[in-house]
């Protein structure tokens, strides 16, 4: 993908690429690029283009953990980094006392990729010092394992039964108040959280048959508030395997009732969830059937595991809600 002819890396094409990726203005798929970037380190980080490569897949590492929505992607890096870092750690400095290693701490995306640039082709000596880049290496690597865990792996919501679980049952009314905090693009671990019990709850199959409609319209409240790069993946893929109970047989038969199925601003979903199950005197009108009927289910459902796929750059019809 970046190579001469002769088989060395070009330089040039990969670093105008690279810093079109980390400030969100790629010429080229990001994630067919990293993994690329992933594959050649660790094929040989010890060869003549490692240093560039190492460099390369470190300036890259957190707009990977933001923006790529893929775990496959930040696992081959994750692999790549670690390779790095292991080889590199066996050696010694090429010079000690002669060169300066610069500081991991402080080198920025932007600063790094520069180094890859035109006259500093062929990396400076401490840029190319095994120490150092045992270092990078090492450090890319915990921030890309931490992110993984943060981004990629749910948390338990176990604790959450005290808030939301009285004899059995499902709070509706405290669990679409703490939901209802979220926010595009301002994320609200609790809520998300909260958001997240809920799917878990509904994917259980211990959900009392009164509690599925109010479970999943706030499932569909949370998955409709995954904006930009706010909600990590994991929660998402929760969201979509809690809409995926829903049966979509309905979807071609007709409704068992007069009215249109309700449709209202997203912001004001959970006070008709609330209503629905029996809470606040001044909640909104509601026509319960309506609300109820499986086709209704069916069609939100349909929508939300759509409107998601786009947001985890999944290859299925994407809706705009």
């Amino acid at each position: 993908m970046y190579l001469k002819d002769d088989g060395t890396l070009d330089h040039h094409e990969l670093t105008r690429t690279l810093l079109g990726i980390v400030t969100d203005r790629p010429c080229r798929d990001p994630a067919a690029v990293l993994c690329w970037l992933a594959a050649r380190l660790d094929a040989d980080p010890a060869g003549r283009d490692g240093p560039a490569l190492t460099v390369a897949v470190s300036a890259t590492s957190c707009y990977a953990l933001w923006r790529i929505r893929r775990v496959a992607v930040i696992d081959a890096l994750i692999a790549a980094a670690g390779r790095a870092a292991s080889v590199y750690g066996a050696s010694a400095c090429t010079a000690p006392g002669a060169h300066r290693h610069p500081d991991t701490r402080s080198i920025g995306d932007q600063e790094a990729i520069a180094h890859l640039a035109g006259r500093v082709a062929v990396l400076d000596d401490g840029w190319r010092c095994p120490v150092f880049l045992a270092e990078l290496a090492g450090d890319t690597l915990t921030v890309l394992r931490n992110g993984r865990q943060a981004r990629f792996e749910a948390p338990t919501t176990a604790d959450l039964d005290a808030f939301f679980l009285t004899e059995g049952k499902a709070r509706i009314e405290n669990l679409t108040l703490t939901v209802e905090r979220l926010r595009p693009g301002g994320p609200n671990d609790l809520a998300e959280q909260a958001a997240l019990w809920a799917a878990r709850r509904l994917l259980s199959g211990r959900a009392l048959p009164e509690e599925r409609l109010p479970l999943f319209l706030t499932v569909c409240f949370a998955a409709q508030h995954c904006h930009w790069c706010g909600t990590p993946p994991a929660m998402v893929s929760a969201y979509r395997d809690a809409l995926a109970t829903i049966d979509q047989a309905p979807l071609t038969g007709t409704c068992p009732h007069q009215h249109r199925h309700p449709q209202v601003p997203p912001r004001t979903l959970l006070r008709y969830v609330r209503a629905l199950a029996g809470f606040g005197s001044d909640g909104p009108r509601i026509d319960g059937d309506a609300w109820n009927c499986p086709r209704h289910m069916a069609e939100r459902a349909r929508d939300m595991l759509a409107y998601t796929a786009g947001y985890l750059g999944l290859d299925e019809p994407q809706h705009k809600v």
